[in-house]
């Protein structure tokens, strides 16, 4: 691990710790604009300055949350077959320890190996995917292992549940088979996702910051005009705290702060982790 400053309220030590933040700063398949490997840097830098450890939305603290931020995985800037074992192995061990992890990108690709590792120890879980993006493709620019093709490299490895919201932009082919795959559910509200989810579903989030409209969010590799606000996302962990999920992981992708010299994007995902963190803490 890279010595770098830890998320706001992180423990001091990962064995006193029931959920692990881990920083994955990988970015080489993106496909428009890079810099998402700089995102868990300059989200924990700029989170001391930009967001308090109390939740106005949720009434808690994250000083309650019993998490630790290990820093980032050791991942070299290249090959994406390396990155995916590298990541899985890591993660693995941190759930065979009975510890839940929240990754911080870097780039979609890297749920593919974080889907791989939970799939381990939960057999049968449902992904929720917040994204602007089908993420459905066979592949992108010849290789299979993309930004692009995340999720359907997940479904084609086992995953049985794949609920998508806000999903704005793809290719035909992403439409079509949104449209007769039964193992994907298109919701177009949070109405949707409710009646997706079963009470007490075992459930994995994996949030691509370009699920947020860019006049929120501009520093994201891929914007699309459109998306979500922060109180939509408020409302999405509601509806999981009312169905009485059960938070196994998550992760958080594709936040670019170079491509944002406001620091706006940096400040919106600080604030994002600290939910994310309190709702897995309330949901398990």
């Amino acid at each position: 691990m890279f010595k770098i400053p830890r998320f706001i309220s992180s423990r001091d030590n990962a064995d006193e710790a029931e959920i692990i933040v881990a920083g994955i700063p990988y970015d080489c398949t993106s496909s428009f604009r890079a810099g998402s490997r700089f995102g868990p840097r300059e989200l924990r830098n700029y989170a001391y300055e930009a967001i308090e450890e109390f939740s106005f939305y949720q009434k808690k603290s994250l000083d309650d949350v019993p998490f630790c931020d290990v820093g980032d995985l050791d991942i070299m800037v290249g090959d994406p077959a390396k990155m995916v074992e590298t990541v899985k192995v890591a993660v693995s061990s941190f759930i065979e320890e009975g510890k839940r992890v929240v990754s911080i990108g870097g780039e979609h690709l890297i749920t593919y190996p974080l889907f791989l590792a939970h799939k381990e120890s939960y057999p049968e879980f449902t992904m929720i995917h917040l994204d602007a993006h089908a993420d459905l493709r066979e592949g992108y620019a010849g290789d299979s292992l993309s930004h692009a093709s995340v999720m359907k490299l997940c479904l084609d490895e086992g995953l049985e549940k794949l609920i998508q919201i806000g999903i704005r932009s793809g290719t035909a082919e992403e439409f079509e088979l949104r449209q007769t795959d039964h193992r994907i559910i298109p919701a177009t509200n949070l109405e949707d996702v409710a009646d997706a989810l079963d009470e007490g579903e075992i459930v994995y989030i994996s949030l691509d910051m370009d699920y947020f409209d860019p006049s929120f969010v501009p520093g994201t590799g891929t914007p699309e005009a459109g998306g979500a606000s922060f109180h939509d996302f408020m409302n999405f962990l509601k509806v999981i705290t009312e169905k009485k999920c059960r938070i196994i992981g998550a992760d958080i992708v594709e936040l670019a702060p170079d491509l944002d010299p406001s620091k706006i994007s940096v400040a919106f995902a600080a604030k994002v982790l600290r939910e994310m963190l309190i709702s897995m803490q309330m949901n398990f």
